[in-house]
């Protein structure tokens, strides 16, 4: 269905390209937000529904945002257009590799935010004096930000996920606790309940490479120092850390890349040799975070970055 829409949306702008039709743009480049969304919703349902977003569909929308800055070029003869939207691009790339690597997200996350960074660009260029779609009905355009506009959709989407992760940590709280006794909601209920959240126990034979292993705790100094051991080897592809804390002992995954073949290997060898005694493991639950990108784009579509107006509402109150 969208490869569709993706072929009338180039012929449109290739139509306005031999006309000069500014009104048939505009109402291209509407066509084309359409689409974003379209990519997105179908990102939203394979995030929800399986956990992953595949590369396919990232790769889609990169070809895509390549295809209509390279049309937005043609059209208005101007090769900064492009140049342009692969510079920004470079740069969201950076900083979303920053937050792939701390784990803010997944893999898929990442490459498809790559990809909608590219099929926006365009609504920067009036960072280069080229203001040539601001009659978009957009309200970000009535806003003044100092950062790019695929930002402002990062940030919508952050604020929305906080709002809904801080009303399902309430409903938790409130739900696990009788009313007579409850007075407020403590910052100790709300790390347990959202601990809860972004937590789930696996067992040892469900292990997979890429999990991020939480704290594990053990009492054997054997599991500690071979961990160790294997973590000084040069040649090592393990990715466990291993801490003491006086006669207590836990290893966890060093980063967001989780688990690796050697580090599975090793967990299922101490355990066969029963140095470590528990089969249960905790890994950090991934919460699907493209919906609320798609959220994110939505709100940013109707109402503008969700910041700005926050701020402005700020002084207006003060």
């Amino acid at each position: 269905m969208y490869n569709s829409i993706f072929i009338g949306n180039i012929l449109d702008l290739t139509i306005n390209h031999s006309l000069g039709n500014y009104h048939l743009l505009i109402k291209s480049c509407q066509i084309h937000l359409f689409v974003i969304l379209l990519i997105l919703s179908i990102a939203d349902y394979y995030d929800l529904k399986f956990g992953i977003i595949p590369n396919k569909l990232s790769l889609i929308i990169i070809v895509y945002g390549l295809i209509f800055n390279s049309i937005l070029s043609l059209c208005f003869n101007n090769s900064l257009i492009f140049i342009f939207s692969i510079a920004l691009t470079a740069l969201i790339t950076a900083i979303s590799f920053i937050l792939w690597h701390i784990g803010f997200w997944g893999g898929g996350d990442f490459k498809l935010f790559i990809g909608l960074s590219l099929g926006l660009s365009f609504l920067d260029l009036n960072n280069l004096n080229l203001n040539y779609f601001s009659s978009l009905n957009i309200p970000i355009f009535n806003q003044w930000i100092f950062y790019p506009k695929i930002i402002s959709i990062l940030l919508n989407g952050i604020l929305i996920a906080l709002v809904l992760i801080f009303i399902s940590i309430s409903y938790e709280s409130i739900k696990n606790k009788k009313l007579k006794h409850y007075s407020k909601l403590s910052i100790l209920d709300f790390s347990s309940v959202f601990s809860k959240l972004t937590t789930k126990t696996v067992d040892i034979k469900s292990l997979s490479e890429g999990m991020v292993l939480k704290k594990y705790y053990f009492k054997n100094q054997i599991a500690y120092d071979r961990i160790n051991e294997l973590k000084n080897k040069i040649n090592s592809n393990t990715n466990l850390n291993a801490f003491n804390e006086g006669d207590i002992y836990y290893f966890s995954s060093s980063n967001s890349m989780g688990l690796t073949k050697e580090d599975i290997k090793l967990i299922n060898g101490l355990y066969k040799m029963d140095i470590i005694k528990n089969h249960d493991f905790e890994i950090r639950a991934e919460i699907p975070f493209m919906p609320f990108i798609t959220l994110g784009y939505v709100g940013f579509l109707f109402f503008g970055d969700f910041i700005a107006i926050i701020s402005g509402f700020i002084k207006i109150m003060f």
